[in-house]
């Protein structure tokens, strides 16, 4: 009873230590938690919870005094929890250690962000990042995706940070920790990004080699996907355009639609589906067309609206259509098809399964989309070359067989064309041999038979010229000697020509210089009254004239010659013949006659017309497609422009 009594006395008081732990519970309750760094390497991740806590600025107007001042954070996040909406978050760091440290942050990632460090004295720290931060807004050392501050040994630091979007869990390393991860990571990336290029250069080469066209469009998919982990793992912008991120990070999704559409076409192109499959040409046009659709609407949300998340979301949904149809094709098409497009076809479905799990990644699993999206992809496109590679290869070994093949074939085919062809020259070498033979036996007695010829025809001509001389020895008056004379002569000028072609190899032409020296000594000889003559032959060219040039000619010579002897100088008895050949441009030939004779006692005219001999020579000169003139000066000179046989042919044509 009295511990009733004094239990009912004290009761005011118990009650009040009762409030006290509550209310002590309740701050406990809503208390920060300190996170301890008690060693120099150390490397965790925080996350929402007591140790993190998050504040939605749903006006988009707080500051970091307002945040100090009036600290609106609890283990709840306090707003509507957008995707794109502006956070506060906030934790504490308490260094135990024995020295400063430089702490790494990643994490927070977004568009646009700012950490915030309160130091001892008040001051507060300022870092910036964020994907759309230009290099020169940031603070040495920093990139846009981790910033570094300092933590003081035994103090303890609220660190906050304003985020636009909503990314709730933070990394928190030294700077020991981050390089050796940052290396390894570029390594990493090196390796990916070299086996890339190696796969550019490998197809280039092979294309350049073979102009097999699938090998460029692998090049295309290669290079794509190759420049897409660039541009994800912000290679692009930090190297190409540091201080125009925004520009740089619009160049992200054209780069994968470049690779998926140099797949497509790849697949258009290896498996021949214009040629073989014209239904499943006519999808993958619209493939293509999709392809270009949704990289037009994925440059709009983010070059316009810099909605990243929205442009993911729309890329893998519309993506999913190509997967169906790639496994629909590959069930359609599987028992049409040889080895090397079995294996084409895999490479397609691999590309719709890794794309699944980056979507189920990105869906249900909490951990950083951007790493998500780049390892599927990267390991699935590095894959998908390697598939396609190996299927080309082994179209192109199957390709090489079948030409081997063919090429085996076709040399047996041309073995035994050769093998007949050579026994058809054979026999062809053996007729034409046997006709040459005869043809050779024929020609020497056609030759032998005109030598015969020109032979009797000489001894011929040489009769009839006998009989002149016997003639004009008979003759009784003085101008039938005369005529007689001229006859002679003119037999002998065409005796002459067949003397010159028997004892010649060549029966078709003679030399005309040496015919006109023969020709004027024979004149000479055959003369009546002697005297005594110089002959001078300039000639520019040496010609051999056929036989109807050679006896116009000779009988031309004949005449003028015979005419010379007429009109020689009588007192001294000697007579000077000039005989002068040209050539001229035109083909015609120039032969002059000249003497140191007396003039003719009348006109040229006159002589062609009264005189037999002048008139034959100007009519055989007309036949020859050529003309006879004359002048004097201090002697008679004759010039005869005339046609050789090959000029004749082209004047009638």
């Amino acid at each position: 009873m009295l511990q009733i009594e004094i239990l009912k006395k004290h009761t005011g008081f118990v009650w009040g230590i009762i409030l006290l732990v509550l209310l002590h519970s309740s701050s406990v309750l809503h208390a920060q938690e300190v996170i301890t760094i008690n060693s120099p390497l150390f490397d965790f991740s925080v996350s929402k919870g007591k140790s993190l806590l998050v504040f939605e600025d749903t006006t988009n107007a707080l500051t970091l005094n307002d945040i100090i001042e009036n600290p609106p954070f609890n283990n709840q996040v306090n707003g509507p929890n957008n995707i794109t909406g502006f956070y506060w978050i906030k934790l504490s760091l308490q260094n135990t250690t024995a020295n400063d440290l430089e702490v790494i942050a990643e994490g927070f990632r977004s568009i646009n962000s700012q950490l915030y460090q309160v130091l001892e004295n008040g001051e507060i720290f300022t870092a910036r990042y964020g994907s759309f931060q230009k290099k020169s807004g940031l603070n040495p050392g920093d990139s846009r995706a981790h910033v570094s501050f300092i933590l003081k040994k035994g103090v303890t630091h609220d660190i906050y940070f304003r985020v636009h979007g909503r990314a709730f869990k933070g990394n928190f390393m030294d700077s020991k920790t981050f390089r050796t991860k940052k290396t390894q990571a570029q390594v990493q990336d090196l390796l990916f990004f070299g086996a890339c290029l190696i796969f550019v250069i490998y197809s280039l080469i092979q294309f350049g080699v073979y102009r097999y066209t699938p090998y460029l469009w692998l090049a295309m998919f290669a290079l794509g996907m190759g420049m897409y982990a660039f541009s994800v793992q912000n290679y692009f912008v930090d190297w190409i355009l540091p201080n125009a991120p925004k520009t740089g990070l619009n160049f992200t999704m054209p780069w994968s639609q470049f690779g998926h559409l140099g797949m497509l076409l790849l697949a258009i192109s290896f498996l021949e589906l214009k040629r073989k499959f014209p239904f499943w040409h006519k999808v993958f046009i619209g493939l293509i067309i999709l392809t270009v659709l949704r990289t037009t609407i994925g440059v709009v949300l983010t070059a316009v609206y810099q909605n990243y998340g929205l442009m993911t979301d729309m890329s893998i949904k519309l993506l999913m259509i190509d997967i169906a149809l790639f496994h629909v094709m590959l069930f359609a098409l599987w028992k049409k098809v040889e080895k090397s497009r079995k294996v084409f076809l895999v490479g397609l479905i691999i590309f719709g399964l890794t794309l699944i799990l980056a979507s189920l990644t990105w869906k249900y699993i909490f951990v950083s989309k951007s790493v998500v999206l780049l390892y599927t992809s990267s390991l699935g496109s590095l894959a998908q070359v390697l598939i396609f590679s190996i299927a080309i290869g082994i179209r192109m070994r199957q390709h090489e067989k079948e030409k081997n093949l063919a090429l085996k074939k076709l040399n047996i085919v041309l073995h035994e064309q050769n093998k007949k062809i050579e026994n058809e020259v054979a026999e062809r070498t053996r007729e034409i041999e046997d006709q040459k033979i005869v043809l050779q036996e024929r020609n020497e007695r056609i030759e032998t038979l005109f030598k015969e010829i020109h032979h009797r025809v000489k001894n011929n001509l040489q009769l009839i010229s006998s009989l002149l001389n016997m003639q004009q020895e008979w003759s009784g008056t003085e101008d039938s000697a005369k005529a007689i004379e001229e006859s002679r002569s003119r037999v002998v000028a065409m005796s002459m020509i067949h003397q010159f072609l028997y004892r010649t190899d060549d029966i078709a032409t003679i030399d005309f210089r040496d015919y006109v020296i023969e020709l004027a000594e024979k004149i000479n000889s055959i003369q009546t009254e002697k005297i005594e003559y110089h002959l001078s032959v300039d000639f520019d060219c040496h010609p051999n004239f056929d036989l109807d040039t050679s006896i116009s000619l000779g009988l031309i010579l004949n005449e003028l010659l015979t005419n010379s002897y007429k009109h020689a100088i009588s007192k001294n008895h000697y007579l000077e013949i000039l005989l002068k050949l040209q050539l001229r441009k035109d083909g015609m030939f120039n032969l002059t006659c000249q003497d140191n004779g007396y003039p003719m006692p009348h006109t040229f005219e006159q002589m062609t017309k009264k005189g037999f001999g002048l008139k034959l020579a100007s009519r055989l000169t007309k036949q020859l497609h050529g003309s006879l003139s004359y002048s004097y000066n201090s002697g008679n000179t004759f010039t005869i422009v005339f046609a050789d046989e090959k000029k004749r042919m082209t004047l009638v044509d």
